[in-house]
């Protein structure tokens, strides 16, 4: 075992803010485990301090709130050149801006702690956002070289990704593959239209829909994380014109617990004023699911505490 100095990302605190160092601490015991840590802050740095395997340095790497990592000599930190085998340039992900986008890192951190809550990653994985918006999630899964699909009831969610892909790949010379269609019959209205994105052998598909009718846009097909970013009922409404999602999320839960793989994950970050943790637990609850232990809240402005939910089915 080797002590490393993890350097935190000023940028994570556009994510965590206040809340950076124990969010990054609860993420870090997630996926590396309980291996103690220990915060030393050096002028305007902050770096948390651990004895790592080889293993467990390549996990730490791909945190979200990691920007770089050092080796701790007596009283020297010394600059590793190490980094994350993601595939595609970093701007895949950062790159688009638009208002109510999730936050990149902490959509990094829901895919993480999903990860490490499947029992194993030698086989493929596929992700399902039911609600992804303009596909944070679904861009960062093709980073870490997994496969794909969002679903969206904003009809011009497809559009915006892309174009946002077209110019990406463009500026970049990404070698890809782009296939438009319906699920169903093709509507003026655009519902079950969808856009696939393929390249380096992964692929994402958008589909424009409700998040209730999962079953049915997305077939048979079964997935090993369902990831989330749920609405935090202050700048939207959802479909029954109420702040409140709860409503919406219990009818979407069949559909998503029928989507799920056996030993798959579910993880949701959401405004804990509306639902409360507790509530959110007892509605999935009440469709056999269980809560596990992970949860990281923090502060992003005086209406919203967001905290992060990951749930199972019972083996």
């Amino acid at each position: 075992m080797i002590r490393y100095a993890l350097l935190i990302n000023p940028q994570a605190q556009g994510a965590y803010f206040k809340d950076t160092l124990s969010v990054a601490q609860a993420e870090f015991q997630a996926v590396i485990g309980d291996e103690a840590i220990e915060h030393k802050p050096v002028g305007p740095f902050h770096f948390f301090h651990a004895n790592l395997s080889e293993v467990q340095l390549k996990q730490a790497i791909r945190l979200s709130f990691v920007q770089g990592v050092f080796q701790v000599e007596a009283d020297q930190l010394i600059p590793l050149d190490c980094e994350a085998d993601f595939q595609l340039h970093d701007d895949f992900v950062f790159g688009s801006k638009y208002r109510g986008k999730t936050n990149e890192h902490l959509t990094q951190l829901l895919l993480n702690v999903g990860l490490a809550n499947l029992p194993t990653q030698n086989q493929p994985i596929n992700i399902l956002d039911p609600m992804c918006g303009r596909g944070t999630t679904l861009l960062w899964a093709l980073r870490y070289g997994l496969n794909a699909k969002g679903i969206e009831q904003d009809v011009k969610a497809v559009d915006d990704i892309k174009q946002s892909l077209k110019k990406w790949t463009k500026l970049h010379r990404q070698k890809h593959k782009i296939l438009e269609g319906f699920i169903g019959k093709a509507n003026k209205k655009g519902l079950g239209k969808f856009l696939e994105f393929s390249t380096n052998d992964q692929k994402m598909r958008i589909i424009n829909g409700d998040s209730r009718d999962a079953a049915t846009l997305i077939k048979s097909e079964k997935f090993d994380l369902i990831i989330s970013d749920l609405p935090y009922g202050v700048q939207h409404f959802t479909t029954d014109k109420t702040r409140n999602p709860l409503a919406v999320i219990d009818e979407c839960i069949p559909g998503w617990k029928k989507a799920l793989k056996k030993n798959g994950a579910i993880v949701l970050a959401f405004n804990s004023y509306i639902p409360k943790r507790a509530e959110l637990i007892e509605c999935f609850e009440n469709h056999g699911f269980k809560a596990q232990a992970f949860t990281a809240p923090h502060r992003m402005s005086e209406s919203i505490v967001r905290d992060i939910l990951v749930l199972k089915l019972p083996e």
